[in-house]
């Protein structure tokens, strides 16, 4: 059996006979007070191209993300065969950010994503582990010249020097850097989580060492029938909570086999982005995958399982999570 195929088994086989986790009995995030005109989103592996086709689809919502191990837009084309000879371990030595580019102004002009001028003064992160082995580090330099095209050079930053596997970077909390394993963050002595967020939002202040909020719940509606849990987590800062400012929103999505129904909150909690919002007054919302026949290892759909317009505006999850982030910034849908 090729490589590449035995990797993706053995990932599908772990994530799907994993104890799963217990279900955290948290309360009910309070409803915060959103600037839209800071909503940004982050994702890792599988979310980090659903982070992508959000940022692209939906740039009138979103003003910039930050992607790990991620990959070009529509890259899979549709078919989960294409994702994994091209879009996974390795790209077959035939993507160029050209197809990518073309694809995206062809769309906007359909209006299938938004306008690419929105993306004009957005920020981008973009992380590749120098260790990482389970997704090709080409997919990120394409998707570096991928965002070339349609965002300023000095609004992009492009991290690939930090020796982590596929996982997400941390200081002082997870597994060893070089590992790959539930809750799938490593102790790589590096923040991502505040690297991320100070690249979205200039100016931040560093966390000190109090305490933080509590981590509350929300109720998705609907969220089933795009192959999400219907209760997803929101992280409401005390001074979002007053309901006294209007707070910037981020969201961030998990990876496969990474979401709350195998792992609990332990993602949420140990990847630092908690101890950031707090200091800053950013609201942070956890959207979550359920686990199905057709994507055991709950991952975010990027190559098609939920239909063929997975990547489009009115692609099931893309429209759930727009809706719901528009919902929570006050703007039209």
């Amino acid at each position: 059996m090729p490589r590449l195929l035995t990797f993706a088994l053995l990932l599908t086989i772990t994530a799907a006979c994993a104890d799963p986790a217990p279900a955290p009995r948290l309360d009910p995030a309070p409803t915060p007070r959103i600037d839209p005109a800071r909503v940004t989103v982050s994702g890792i592996s599988s979310g980090g191209q659903m982070a992508h086709q959000l940022h692209i689809a939906y740039s009138d919502v979103f003003s910039g993300a930050a992607i790990i191990a991620g990959g070009p837009f529509g890259c899979a084309q549709g078919s989960v065969t294409t994702a994994f000879a091209r879009c996974i371990a390795t790209t077959g030595g035939k993507l160029s950010a050209g197809e990518f580019i073309d694809e995206i102004s062809k769309a906007a002009g359909q209006g299938l994503v938004a306008d690419t001028r929105h993306l004009a003064d957005d920020r981008v992160w973009l992380f590749h582990g120098s260790l990482d082995k389970a997704v090709a580090p080409e997919l990120s330099d394409i998707l570096r010249d991928v965002y070339l095209a349609f965002v300023p050079a000095e609004n992009i930053a492009y991290v690939d020097d930090v020796p982590a596997a596929h996982n997400f970077p941390a200081r002082g909390t997870g597994h060893a850097c070089g590992e790959v394993e539930p809750p799938f963050v490593g102790n790589c002595d590096y923040d991502a989580a505040g690297q991320l967020l100070q690249q979205l939002y200039p100016g931040l202040k560093a966390p000190t060492a109090g305490g933080h909020a509590a981590l509350g719940t929300v109720d998705l509606a609907a969220a089933a029938g795009a192959g999400l849990h219907e209760t997803a987590f929101m992280y409401v800062p005390a001074q979002c909570a007053a309901g006294s400012e209007a707070c910037a929103l981020h969201l961030v999505l998990h990876g496969c086999a990474q979401s709350s129904i195998k792992l609990g909150t332990a993602f949420i909690e140990q990847s630092g982005y908690l101890p950031w919002a707090e200091a800053n007054d950013i609201v942070l919302a956890f959207p979550q995958i359920a686990a199905s026949a057709v994507n055991p290892m709950g991952c975010w759909d990027w190559w098609g399982y939920t239909g063929p317009d997975y990547r489009w505006r009115d692609g099931a999850q893309m429209k759930l999570l727009a809706d719901w982030v528009r919902s929570l910034a006050g703007l039209e849908g």
